[in-house]
């Protein structure tokens, strides 16, 4: 009496054996996709190491009047109009407005102008003597902070004190006649871009920087493997400050051309 009983249990189990499996998760399925790793972000680059003493970043913007120290001739603003003037344009720099175009457009600086009002990373000691009158309100400041409107023999100006932006290069020099801080030199511009030309091509086949640049270079830091130091944004000629700040470290640059002459850049860090 039982067997057909157990018939029956045997064959329910057949048929359980024969349906059809679960039919497995697609990919498409997002329960059966495969946990993703999130994608690890770059490391930040170290930051490079200074040890010397507290260094300021600053701009400024300068108004001249008729009459005022390295003022143009085109300068004809009373005194108190360059004040008025400058007064103003602290307020549209507070208001919002990105202090480097500020600078660009109105500043009567004609070295610190063009660059957005950048005169230059330095020490107090360092500090250039032309904006004396400016050093201790700037290094009073925070980064991003403006000073009031101050009194120079140049005229009014206000800084900002910026971000530093530091760098370490060396480099190899080549003068020429011509080239500031070139007396006695007499090779010409062509032979001493022929010369600059040589050494880099000894630099990319393999000799070393360091020596190469104690050996060759015309440059006071020759006798340090032509390092410059770390030194920030502003105190570096302008065509030398934009190849380097654009190179990895390690990297050597190809022949530049500034106002002292033929330079071959290798970025330390």
């Amino acid at each position: 009496m039982r067997q057909p009983a157990l018939a029956l249990a045997f064959a329910l189990s057949l048929a359980a054996c024969d349906e059809e499996p679960a039919e497995e998760p697609t990919p498409e399925d997002p329960v059966a996709e495969e946990p993703v790793a999130e994608e690890a972000e770059p490391e930040e680059p170290a930051a490079l190491r200074y040890d010397g003493p507290p260094l300021a970043c600053a701009r400024a913007v300068v108004v001249a009047w008729q009459g005022a120290v390295a003022a143009a001739d085109s300068v004809t603003r009373s005194k108190e109009e360059a004040q008025a003037r400058a007064t103003e344009l602290l307020a549209q720099v507070e208001g919002g407005q990105d202090f480097a175009e500020v600078a660009r457009a109105n500043s009567d600086a004609s070295s610190s102008g063009p660059r957005g009002g950048l005169l230059g990373t330095y020490t107090e000691e360092s500090w250039p003597r032309a904006h004396e009158v400016l050093k201790a309100p700037v290094f009073g400041l925070e980064v991003g902070e403006r000073t009031e409107v101050i009194e120079a023999p140049y005229g009014y100006a206000f800084a900002e004190r910026c971000e530093l932006e530091l760098v370490h290069p060396r480099h190899i020099l080549v003068r020429y006649a011509g080239a500031r801080n070139a007396d006695g030199v007499e090779r010409t511009e062509a032979e001493a871009l022929a010369m600059a030309e040589a050494i880099h091509a000894e630099i990319e086949g393999g000799a070393d920087f360091e020596a190469t640049a104690r050996e060759k270079s015309e440059d006071g830091s020759a006798e340090r493997g032509g390092d410059v130091g770390v030194v920030g944004r502003g105190v570096l000629a302008p065509e030398f400050e934009e190849t380097v700040y654009a190179m990895s470290p390690g990297a050597v640059s190809d022949v530049v051309k500034t106002d002292f002459g033929f330079h071959i850049i290798q970025r330390v860090e």
